[in-house]
């Protein structure tokens, strides 16, 4: 019954385990990596990439009977759960240990492919089991920190990592208390193969959740905490001024020509593109202003200068946004367009500021972009009758 068992597993389940991770890879490069461009997306598809090629490796050496190939495929399968920790890691925007997953899969895969031939290979393929395991065992510690923790879509991911603890650590008791034969790793190793690939699959169902999730609302949970705390210290700021009617300004900051480079370079590219854009303006304006990013990508600064110095910073910021240079070509040379409102103009309300900023830094745009439009009493005029028009 146990040959039976054996010959099963080893004929069907390296099939569906290269058929299932060949879908995941596909399937979370299109509707997670290219939908939702991030650090976490990418390194979720990092680890599917890897369960894919280390499945199908795992088959073609069984074909070719390399056993030397054959574990040190399987070596490099134990390091994708590593790789899906990390991506929840960016997830919450904290430091992901990214170097861990393929460090991992490089030492288990050559440890595997050292003892293949020899008697203590059953007992080393548990032992790396079980330190692969462990990164299940950290995502349910990433798990209560997420702002999605009470969705419907991680609750199965959360199971399944307990399931493949609990997996690693039987087969460490097991190997240590009872030191089983080869023909019982026949049959154990099948089934530690399949709590992996539930676990694969639960992850698969938790990213598609939270990056589906998160394009139809249209949200970015850590961008819009950011952006709330950035509002905050703004209010508090010019409630501050207030009373002494110091000058502050408002600047809206945004990216000309984002739909052309979207539609030509794709999703990942505007990314990259964004974030360069958010680390030069944060760069330039530095300790001397408050800077936010708000969903739609617009940058938010509020400077308490007099209005040269933020005229000149203004000059500073374009320029510097011209500058950026990237690895892969982009269709147009990076420009951005602002809209700089006043509180002399639009008081110490910070939405009332927004308000005519964003129309100011439209009007830029509209000329053609890479320029600033500044708010003055008969702009706001305008702006008042296009809505009383509307």
């Amino acid at each position: 019954m146990t040959d039976i068992l054996a010959a099963l597993a080893a004929s069907n389940l390296g099939i569906w385990q290269a058929f299932f991770t060949a879908v995941a890879t596909i399937v979370t490069v299109g509707i997670a990596f290219l939908s939702v461009p991030s650090r976490a997306t990418l390194y979720w598809t990092y680890a599917f990439t890897l369960s894919m090629i280390s499945t199908f490796g795992v088959i073609a050496a069984e074909s070719n009977q390399n056993e030397v190939a054959r574990t040190f495929m399987l070596g490099l399968l134990l390091g994708a759960p590593a790789l899906l920790w990390s991506g929840f890691r960016a997830h919450r925007g904290v430091r992901t240990f990214v170097w861990v997953g393929p460090v991992f899969a490089l030492l288990a895969a050559t440890t595997l492919a050292l003892v293949a031939a020899g008697p203590a290979f059953a007992t080393t393929y548990r032992a790396l089991y079980f330190l692969s395991a462990i990164s299940a065992g950290l995502f349910l510690w990433e798990w209560v920190r997420m702002p999605e923790r009470r969705e419907a879509v991680i609750w199965p991911l959360g199971v399944a990592a307990v399931i493949f603890v609990a997996t690693g650590l039987a087969g460490v008791i097991v190997s240590v208390a009872f030191q089983p034969v080869d023909v019982d790793f026949a049959v154990s190793r099948p089934l530690a193969s399949v709590g992996m690939l539930v676990y694969i699959a639960s992850a698969l169902i938790a990213i598609l959740g939270l990056s589906v999730g998160r394009t139809r609302r249209g949200q970015n949970p850590r961008r819009e905490a950011q952006y709330r705390e950035f509002q905050e210290a703004a209010r508090e700021r010019l409630a501050r001024a207030l009373p002494a009617s110091e000058l502050c300004s408002v600047l809206i900051l945004r990216l000309d020509d984002l739909r052309q480079v979207l539609a030509t370079t794709g999703p990942a590219q505007v990314a990259h593109l964004v974030e360069a854009f958010e680390d030069t303006v944060r760069e330039v304006v530095g300790t001397g202003g408050l800077v936010g990013m708000t969903a739609d990508s617009d940058l938010v600064v509020l400077v308490a200068k007099p209005e040269g110095a933020t005229r000149d910073l203004l000059r500073r910021i374009l320029r510097s946004v011209g500058d950026l240079e990237f690895d892969t070509r982009i269709p147009v040379q990076p420009s951005a367009s602002a809209g700089w409102c006043s509180t002399t103009v639009g008081g110490y309300d910070l939405d009332a500021l927004l308000f005519i900023a964003r129309g100011a830094a439209e009007v830029a745009q509209e000329r053609g972009g890479d320029q600033w439009e500044r708010a003055d009493g008969t702009f706001i005029e305008r702006l008042v009758t296009g809505l009383e028009e509307r």
